[in-house]
């Protein structure tokens, strides 16, 4: 046997311990040729060892490639990932922690050919504790967008994985932060237009319960909707959809009276399903309703007049067609109020109206 077929017969041996992840037969293999990991890249396998003990989760067999040769942990497969983006797919939690005190600056924000870090597949399948560990390592990785324009925040919300957004929200502490409401690059939608869009009820009331959210809910994406526009419009829709809905088929025999007895029973069960996910959704419109129009009592348009002594005579000079009284510059006065008293008694009406029957709907339902 030649020497070329000796050296091939070692490195397909190599392979062969790592998908069964033994640690002495590596021992065994890298005593007999102490270069048979530099001599990775001359081969034509698509992906290294430690790709292959990363992605089956063989955390001695990890330690060991690493402890031989650490550059592994930068090598790319033939999809340009490194084994911290398999790991972190997998859920290998102690497998990503000793990647991350190898290279963890470069490898946690090293994008795939999907345009995907680490953590872009940590929040896609749920990994809350890898996220966690990934963003403490390198904090900047939150910020990064994957290949098509998403946030990590928009991946949780987009795979349904509301604690792992609830995680991310908290060890950054950005309740707030204005990436809470950075929208995608394609489509300028928020993470809570997202929310509204895959009809995930849960999250939307978490995400409201975070003021910066709830300050910032009239953002339009580029179709000019807010989130409160498509929530009412998937409520009038679900609302007047025809559903038709396959009846079990019945027995000829039967009785009359049995018959309509079982298709009333069946429509009864629908209309229950029907009207207990109607219940849902009117409660997020409701609660959305109720947010905004307190915010807007608590900031009226056009704010409040913020200056006092001096500078209330320049006040007076911009306001003077509309003032009669210097006293109706105090400082903390709406200035719609100021300006336009009718129609700002008109906007308080309206808002109160709709304030008070949102909170009416939440407590009925």
């Amino acid at each position: 046997m030649s020497y070329a077929d000796q050296e091939n017969d070692s490195l397909s041996a190599l392979y062969e311990v790592s998908l069964r992840g033994n640690v002495s037969e590596l021992d065994t293999l890298i005593g007999r040729d102490p270069l048979i990991l530099h001599k990775l890249p001359l081969t034509t396998f698509t992906e290294t060892p430690l790709h292959i003990s990363a992605l089956l989760g063989h955390l001695d067999f990890t330690k060991s490639l690493l402890r031989h040769k650490p550059q592994l942990a930068l090598e790319l497969d033939h999809s340009k990932r490194t084994p911290l983006h398999l790991a972190s797919a997998q859920g290998h939690v102690e497998i990503v922690h000793v990647l991350l005190q190898t290279y963890h600056e470069h490898a946690c924000l090293m994008s795939d050919q999907d345009g995907r870090i680490p953590i872009h597949y940590a929040a896609m399948r749920g990994r809350t504790e890898i996220a966690r560990q990934l963003i403490m390592a390198k904090p900047e990785s939150l910020m990064v967008l994957d290949g098509s324009g998403k946030t990590v925040l928009h991946l949780c919300v987009e795979h349904n994985h509301l604690e792992t957004l609830k995680t991310l929200v908290q060890v950054r502490d950005l309740s707030g932060n204005d990436f809470l409401n950075k929208t995608d690059l394609h489509h300028g939608n928020t993470i809570l237009h997202f929310a509204v869009t895959l009809k995930q009820v849960e999250t939307i009331r978490y995400l409201l319960s975070i003021p910066k959210i709830r300050e910032e809910a009239s953002i339009e994406n580029k179709m000019g909707c807010t989130a409160l526009d498509m929530l009412v419009d998937a409520v009038i829709m679900n609302n007047g959809m025809n559903q038709t809905h396959s009846l079990p088929s019945l027995n000829p025999n039967e009785k009359y009276w049995t018959k309509n007895f079982k298709l009333g029973k069946r429509f009864l069960q629908h209309q229950g399903e029907r009207l207990e996910e109607m219940r849902g959704m009117l409660s997020v419109v409701a609660t959305m309703i109720s947010a905004m129009t307190f915010n807007a009592v608590m900031n009226p348009p056009g704010g409040v007049i913020q200056a006092n002594g001096s500078d209330l005579r320049s006040w007076k000079n911009m306001l003077s067609n509309n003032v009669k009284d210097a006293m109706e510059l105090q400082p903390g006065r709406a200035v719609f109020l100021t300006t336009q008293e009718s129609d700002f008694e008109s906007f308080v009406m309206f808002n109160s109206i709709s304030l008070a029957a949102s909170l009416s709907i939440t407590l009925l339902l």
